[in-house]
């Protein structure tokens, strides 16, 4: 069997490589990030779990593993509203498109460009790269806020309970 030459790899071509290679990795914390995130949500909106029912419901078995599980119990809760759903659900399909190939993809990539498209912040003016970052930030800006108006509302609801030893 013969070999067929190789050329050799220019620093030009790694640092391509590279840059594309950072996209991927941007891509996956970036999402991470927000699963991370959608998960605090749903937590702080429901009552208090023991850790270990919060690990059974959120673990590789449980029901709201999946971010696109996540995406649709905060949506059926109204704790997102539908532009953020929507959002949430292209920035999970640009996740796995990365996620999940053997190839090389970047923001530019036609598969990528099409998804990136469909953000409700995408302007042609923009790189795909930047429209994903921007989009991915106020998403995780608005569950934060949720958040944080979930906690404040319980704090307000919470009343100092009454022991035997105070009577």
């Amino acid at each position: 069997m013969t070999k067929l030459p190789v050329a050799p790899l220019t620093q030009e071509d790694l640092l391509r490589i590279l840059h594309r290679q950072s996209q991927a990795g941007s891509v996956l914390v970036t999402a991470g990030l927000i699963e991370d995130e959608l998960e605090k949500l749903l937590l702080s909106a429901g009552r208090p779990l023991e850790n270990r029912t919060a690990k059974d419901i959120f673990g590789a078995m449980g029901p709201l593993h999946g971010f696109s599980a996540k995406i649709e119990i905060a949506f059926m809760f109204e704790l997102i509203d539908q532009s953020a759903r929507d959002d949430l659900q292209v920035i999970k399909s640009i996740r796995n498109k990365f996620a999940h190939t053997t190839r090389y993809v970047f923001f530019e990539s036609h598969h990528i460009d099409h998804e990136c498209r469909k953000l409700s912040n995408w302007r042609s003016e923009l790189g795909n790269e930047e429209v994903f970052r921007r989009r991915a930030i106020g998403c995780v800006n608005l569950i934060r806020q949720k958040i944080d108006a979930l906690m404040f509302a319980k704090a307000l609801q919470e009343e100092p309970s009454i022991t035997e030893d105070d009577e």
